[in-house]
């Protein structure tokens, strides 16, 4: 295993790094499980390592303002073993922490993406990772506030604050990969064996973020229903909320959402074979809403206004002529989640205060002709900068990198034929499908919601696969998975790299994975 090497090493390796600006002082501190923790006394049996994690503070790092460090040996946490804790901010508000495990180090680094607008460190994730043995780091992105809270990207003379919107899109993720990289060394000896990114939702984004800007940087990216097209998909949340407001003047009653996908469901479950409640491929399904016209449910007798507004949030945002702009909730997806009476707040937010800068903006005002503005207002603005759908991974595929995408059909938030439409990209700017499978691939996983949960089979280890095909070469055909059916019985499932889906053989027991195919057709 290897060791921390000595301080006066520390203060070598300083020497060959590129100073900062100006003199370190302490980073503000940030909300943490840990706050409790103990740290090494001076003359505790453990007070070497604590001058080892000490004498990282000596480091020079470019653009670092602070550096703090610490040995933790309990917290409140107290299955954490001991750990090198490390708080880092960048200039001029990127807070990183980077925690470096001592007696439990298994040579691997393994960082951890956000969520929503971040705005906080994923010590949750930070967590799992160190008791898994990795070194492991994550960043606020260069703000401080809550994941659904986008106001950071107003600035306070009403424009937008491009500068904190790209440390958020990417400039965090470089630097604390640099960072991470850099204590790693210092406090190691040599940098890790394996570099990991860990991320779902905005953590998916930022993986990719990293594939397509700094691919030399990871061996392996898991990348969880990514938040990609983000200029798209982010204003399209809103969509549900247009359509209700022109097509009923209110939101639809929740039980008509659940009547329609109910009978989405009963018409198309048993598609791939198996009834199971689930739709395995939600393209194949082509229920209409209108046969449900007349239908008594608790909420009133279902109309034709309620059938076209289901059916439009199904299709996705339209343009006056009828037009793609973007994708939609898949067939058997509660649509609860934005068909509510009240908007999505990242969508919300989107519109308000990135799109027309103005907090006060009723969205009530825009109607069908104002959304569609406000999208193209929105691709313009922000998708050079946090799109994160360039297609060219090429660069990533020559350093030897691995992606590893996921999607759950029934993802509530985003869309999950987004990630379909950029992998597909993928293969079309590569020019082979065998040769993008040879170090990206991508597993839609049937009736799954966002970032996991639902009916479908919902657990699977998609890192531990990553790491089996960096470290072992090994390709993922499949992801072993489980899960609760409707019924409360237990099961089993194959989860297949796309484009191939999981088929019923028609002859063994559908709730074992052995019954089922991989197959393309």
């Amino acid at each position: 295993m290897k060791t921390p090497r000595p301080v006066l090493a520390l203060i070598a390796v300083a020497l060959v790094i590129a100073a900062c600006g100006g003199e370190a002082t302490s980073p503000t501190p940030v909300e943490t499980p840990l706050s409790s923790a103990a740290v090494a006394p001076s003359d505790s049996p453990v007070s070497a390592a604590a001058a080892e994690c000490d004498g990282l503070v000596d480091l020079d790092l470019d653009a670092v303002t602070a550096i703090t460090a610490e040995l933790v040996t309990s917290g409140t946490q107290n299955d954490l073993p001991e750990f090198c804790r490390v708080a880092v901010t960048v200039d001029p508000a990127i807070n990183i922490e980077v925690w470096l495990p001592t007696d439990t180090y298994n040579d691997r680094f393994q960082a951890i993406g956000g969520g929503g607008y971040a705005g906080s460190i994923s010590y949750d994730g930070m967590a799992e990772a160190l008791r898994n043995g990795y070194a492991t780091a994550s960043t606020d992105t260069g703000h401080a506030g809550e994941e659904f809270d986008g106001s950071f990207a107003l600035a306070a003379d009403g424009t937008s604050d491009m500068a904190l919107i790209e440390d958020f899109a990417s400039r965090s993720l470089i630097e604390l990969t640099d960072v991470s990289r850099a204590l790693v060394d210092a406090f190691y000896g040599e940098v890790a064996d394996y570099s990991y990114w860990n991320g779902c939702s905005t953590g998916g984004r930022q993986g990719l973020a990293l594939a397509q800007r700094l691919p030399e940087g990871y061996d392996g990216i898991l990348a969880g229903a990514p938040a990609i097209n983000w200029d798209r998909f982010i204003p399209a949340l809103l969509w549900p909320q247009i359509v209700m407001d022109e097509e009923l003047g209110r939101a639809i009653g929740g039980c008509k959402l659940a009547a329609a996908t109910a009978a989405a469901v009963d018409a198309c479950d048993g598609i791939d074979g198996v009834s199971d409640r689930v739709v395995d491929d939600p393209r194949q399904c082509d229920f209409d809403p209108g046969s449900l016209v007349g239908a008594d449910t608790p909420c009133g007798e279902f109309t034709d206004a309620d059938a076209a507004v289901i059916q439009a949030i199904w299709d996705g945002p339209r343009t006056a002529d009828g037009d793609f702009l973007w994708y939609g909730l898949a067939r058997g997806t509660p649509l609860v989640a934005l068909a509510d009476s009240e908007p999505f707040p990242i969508g919300l937010d989107h519109h308000r205060l990135w799109v027309k800068q103005d907090p006060s903006f009723d969205w009530h005002t825009l109607g069908y002709a104002g959304f569609e503005d406000a999208f193209r207002t929105s691709q313009e603005l922000f998708h050079d900068v946090i799109a994160t759908d360039d297609p060219d991974l090429a660069p990533f595929r020559d350093a030897g990198g691995k992606l590893l995408m996921w999607h759950g059909w029934y993802d509530e938030i985003i869309f999950p034929e987004g990630s379909i439409d950029y992998y597909e990209r993928v293969v079309e700017t590569l020019g082979d499908p065998g040769n993008v499978a040879e170090f990206a691939r991508l597993f839609m996983v049937p009736g799954v919601y966002h970032c996991g949960g639902g009916p479908g089979p919902a657990e699977f280890d998609a890192f531990g696969a990553l790491v089996e095909w960096v470290e072992t070469g090994r390709k993922p055909d499949t992801i072993a998975a489980s899960g609760i059916g409707a019924s409360g019985e237990a099961f089993t499932r194959p989860l297949c790299a796309y484009p191939s889906v999981a088929t019923y053989d028609g002859a063994g027991d559908p709730q074992q994975a052995a019954s089922f195919n991989c197959t393309s057709d």
